[in-house]
């Protein structure tokens, strides 16, 4: 007798748990007919445009930056024209940032450094300025625009990656005035 008495128990509680589905599956199924007719209401859209910090900005032009300088490191075939990037760290500060250079730059600097060394050690008051070594590479600034430009205009991927990087500077430019 007490075996029967376990199994009503269990029917019972199968029962209530039946039911209880049942009104869980009434209201999933109730909500999607109702999911139904709401997509054919018209809703009213609203775009909410933001203005970007300039510290916000700055990092997205640097993120598009260096995408553009990988996209070009893939096309450029010449190597002078390579521009070589790495991380230095501000005196006083321990945060590293990374900076890039053209090769002939590079180059130019490290040969105007050796011929200014007169026997030992390095005098620190004959090291190039950067004028100095901008007016040095002059020409092969000028021929380096040219290839950039012959690249950027006849790639896709390369051209559409200097017009974002054209457009975030323009808005960088923008909040600065």
């Amino acid at each position: 007798m007490m075996k029967a008495h376990t199994t009503s128990a269990i029917s019972g509680a199968t029962i209530k748990h039946l039911a209880g589905l049942f009104t869980v599956a009434s209201i999933l199924f109730s909500s999607a007919v109702f999911a139904q007719h709401d997509k054919t209401r018209q809703y009213e859209k609203f775009e909410i445009l933001g203005q970007k910090t300039k510290p916000q900005l700055q990092r997205e032009f640097n993120k598009a930056k260096f995408d553009f300088l990988d996209m070009y490191h893939e096309i450029n075939e010449v190597a002078k024209f390579d521009v070589l990037c790495s991380y230095h760290r501000p005196i006083g500060s321990k945060i590293a940032k990374k900076t890039c250079e053209p090769r002939y730059v590079k180059t130019a600097r490290a040969m105007y450094i050796q011929a200014m060394s007169t026997g030992t050690g390095i005098d620190l008051s004959r090291l190039p300025s950067d004028q100095m070594i901008k007016f040095l590479t002059k020409q092969t600034r000028e021929e380096s625009y040219e290839h950039v430009l012959a690249l950027v205009m006849t790639n896709p991927e390369l051209n559409k990656s200097f017009a974002k990087l054209e457009l975030i500077h323009s808005r960088l430019n923008e909040d600065s005035e």
